[in-house]
């Protein structure tokens, strides 16, 4: 059903492709109308690299990030790459909307359905676990809306979440990316350079307590938008497969990145640097996205090569919000049911049965969270549609 609705949405781009035509101007104007969706490679090629970055995600929140420290914490920087595959995918998803408003209807319940399906999960274990419901202080319920939950009435982490609530800003202002991308595309790169260079003041002086707006940390959005457009980007010019400039643009991130290191004396540990991306984070991110890019088509060589791989990617793409969104709830529940481990002894033995346990919980609840999840999506789109063609 939803994807019969979005068909009826999308059909109207398709058959009037002027639409985007106004928004261009010289040699972008052709490639942005024929531009509105990824080749079936880079579809794929996505659809793996996401599949494997949940994956990573979780090994990393089961004790992954730990286990081989500092090394190992290196293992976030695939949190950005999340960011950078948003960035590709939306951009055609914008250009196949007819309207904005319709844009960000289908982004924004995209976030906010799962999301809000949490917020009712850790409502009924808390309301199991204390027999009581939680203070529904506006301060709490004001929280929960803008996606940054209080701890104090969450039974179980879902830290996590900060990524929903720094997607949500960065898909408001991302219109504005993909107008640029088709109207003055080197804007766009001089609005990539300036987030950057925002991340290089962070190791100077600590400025993103300067960008607390209502309770909302704007400076990860802010850091986080680099690699969405240079998803944007990558997929519509540097993308013609230009693999002298990514090998180039690859050491240049990662000597770079080596180098600040030395010159301001950093900890190498990644994970001193998530909480407000500095340049030592935002260059290693950017090295390793651009790693992965340079060897797209030897990854989806051996994904294809394993078929079993390939599907176990394939389902974790299809279901990557509702496994990232409720990974800490099973993680909560191996840590709390008596019997199960033993916390002195973390050997990796134990890493290992944790991780299968903690994955095959999420994957098992996953499936009903997703239908759920686009049964609620595809309502709301249909009520919306109905609506629109009313007036």
């Amino acid at each position: 059903m939803k994807d019969a609705i979005l068909s009826n949405y999308s059909s109207h781009l398709t058959l009037n492709p002027l639409f985007l035509r106004k928004f261009c101007c010289g040699r972008n104007c052709e490639t942005a109308v024929i531009s509105n969706q990824l080749s079936s490679n880079d579809s794929k090629f996505l659809s793996y690299l996401r599949g494997l970055s949940i994956f990573v995600i979780v090994f990393g929140h089961v004790g992954g990030f730990w286990v081989f420290q500092p090394y190992s914490e290196f293992l976030h920087v695939f949190v950005p790459i999340f960011f950078f595959i948003s960035g590709a995918v939306n951009f055609f998803s914008f250009n196949r909307s007819t309207t904005t408003k319709e844009y960000y209807l289908k982004r924004f319940l995209g976030l906010l359905i799962p999301y809000y399906l949490l917020c009712i999960l850790s409502l009924l274990v808390f309301v199991s676990l204390n027999r009581y419901l939680p203070s529904f202080e506006i301060e709490n319920v004001l929280k929960w809306v803008q996606i940054r939950p209080s701890k104090s009435i969450m039974p179980f982490p879902v830290g996590q979440v900060w990524f929903l609530h720094t997607l949500f800003f960065i898909t408001l202002i991302s219109p504005l990316y993909f107008f640029l991308q088709k109207k003055n595309e080197l804007i766009l790169f001089l609005i990539m350079g300036i987030m950057i260079i925002f991340s290089g003041t962070q190791l100077l002086f600590d400025i993103d307590n300067f960008f607390i707006f209502m309770g909302n940390n704007l400076y990860k959005p802010i850091v986080h938008s680099s690699f969405y457009i240079y998803g944007i980007i990558y997929f519509n010019s540097i993308r013609i497969h230009n693999l002298k400039f990514m090998v180039i643009f690859f050491v240049f991130s990662l000597l770079s990145s080596f180098y600040f290191v030395y010159f301001f004396n950093l900890n190498i540990n990644y994970e001193f640097h998530t909480y407000a991306p500095d340049l030592y984070y935002v260059l290693g991110s950017f090295s390793a996205i651009s790693f992965l890019l340079i060897f797209q088509e030897t990854f989806l060589t051996l994904v294809k090569y394993n078929k079993y791989i390939e599907r176990i990617f394939i389902f974790f793409n299809k279901h990557t919000f509702s496994i990232f969104l409720l990974h800490s709830f099973s993680i909560y529940i191996y840590e709390t049911i008596p019997g199960l481990l033993n916390r002195q002894e973390k050997t990796i033995i134990y890493g290992i049965i944790k991780l299968v346990v903690v994955l095959t919980a999420t994957c098992i609840l996953a499936v009903p969270f997703t239908r759920l999840s686009s049964t609620i999506t595809a309502i709301i789109l249909k009520l919306n549609f109905r609506s629109h063609n009313n007036l």
